[in-house]
């Protein structure tokens, strides 16, 4: 069967399509902040504390800008512009040479065509305050996508999760072939000279547009969930470093983030990638229950669970970026059975959503949306203003 006949083939598995029913709309107060215009392709956006001031900045890359706007005003501030090779994809925040600093590792060179060159990997370190940025190269892999910092061997100190979109030597549009190769890189104790030594978890699943690190069993070591052609998949590595990897969902999602609805954990996805369908999966024995909360967005590209109300359940944020009907930014409500109660949209149009993040940027308690747009070429803040229904 060709990769267009298992991917129909899986889109058409039984799952129920909730609706809402006949629950009170889902109370929420969101206030939109435009932090930045003119931005180019926001590819990727994460928050952390950039210049250790104990405030929540925002980071953003474009294809060609690496940047952080400073909390509470919003400054930006350029750490590199044209010194990766285009475009920027993908970037994870670290504190990379323990000195204390927030670093940058970054995915560049973003050709996602190209199996067999292409996708560098470097970081960015941090130097004295106010000085310049320091660009490292670490190493290259065709059609880099996607990176996190993780916790997968237990050791106590993270590592770098590395995940191309296709296996090297794939071509279009089926990506028949060898497996995307999921990578786990080490830093050294000097990462500017010494080389990141380098292990493979998986090599056998196909358009792997992005995964997640969790801690699924409170083992104090992450394991690692997958979203590609082949389904949702749990990769674990044993104290011997051997890998396994465990079916958990099926389909063919293309984003993936966890939450808690009554105290069960519930996964959501996109559904296919850069796809039309939001997809949760509810934890059980065996293959997680599967259920499609909605089925007419257009380019889903990015997903966050969070406790938005303060009900002691979580909510999903979901972000799309192309235009039928017009793109956007909702937040749902489900059931802790997977059923959708409610429906909410944040912005109409105003954001071409190609990532979102979720953290508490004003430290009130109350955790706010942070989106990078693709056709908008802009970010913003969506401030929480809701009241707390507890």
């Amino acid at each position: 069967m060709t990769a267009s006949a298992l991917l129909a083939a899986a889109l058409s598995a039984p799952a129920a399509l909730h609706q809402p029913g006949s629950t009170p709309p889902l109370a929420l107060q969101f206030r939109a902040q435009e932090i930045a215009q003119d931005f180019g392709v926001g590819y990727a956006v994460a928050t952390g504390d950039v210049n250790g001031d104990g405030r929540t900045d925002v980071v953003a890359i474009s294809g060609t800008d690496i940047v952080w706007f400073e909390a509470p005003g919003w400054e930006k501030r350029v750490m590199l512009s044209g010194a990766t090779p285009r475009d920027n994809v993908c970037f994870a925040l670290h504190d990379i040479d323990r000195d204390g600093r927030l670093d940058v590792a970054v995915g560049a060179t973003w050709q996602p065509t190209n199996t067999t060159g292409g996708g560098t990997l470097h970081w960015v370190r941090q130097g004295e305050p106010g000085g310049a940025w320091e660009l490292h190269s670490i190493t290259e892999e065709p059609t880099l996508h996607r990176i996190r910092w993780a916790d997968v061997d237990g050791s106590g100190s993270p590592e770098l999760i590395v995940a191309p979109l296709h296996g090297r030597g794939t071509k279009g549009p089926d990506w028949e072939g060898p497996g995307a190769r999921l990578l786990v890189l080490r830093p050294p104790a000097s990462p500017a000279r010494e080389p990141w030594p380098v292990e493979v978890a998986d090599e056998s699943l196909h358009i792997l547009h992005n995964f997640l690190t969790v801690d699924m069993d409170n083992d104090k070591q992450e394991e690692i969930l997958t979203a590609s052609r082949e389904g949702v998949h749990l990769l674990k590595r044993g104290n011997g470093g051997a890998w396994t990897k465990t079916l958990i969902g099926e389909g063919a999602p293309g984003e993936i983030k966890t939450g808690r609805v009554g105290g069960r954990r519930i996964i959501a996805t996109i559904e296919p990638w850069h796809g039309t369908s939001v997809v949760v999966y509810a934890e059980q024995q065996g293959l997680w229950a599967r259920s499609v909360i909605e089925s007419a967005i257009s380019g889903g590209h990015a997903l966050g669970w969070a406790d938005f109300n303060g009900d002691g359940d979580d909510e999903l944020a979901v972000g799309w970026r192309d235009s039928k009907p017009q793109p956007g930014v909702a937040v749902y409500k489900v059931t802790r059975d997977g059923a959708l109660q409610s429906k909410m949209m944040v912005d109409e149009g105003g954001m071409a959503t190609e990532d979102l993040t979720v953290a508490d940027l004003n430290g009130d308690g109350r955790l706010d949306i942070v989106a990078s747009g693709r056709a908008t070429r802009n970010v913003k803040i969506y401030w929480n203003e809701t009241k707390s229904s507890r």
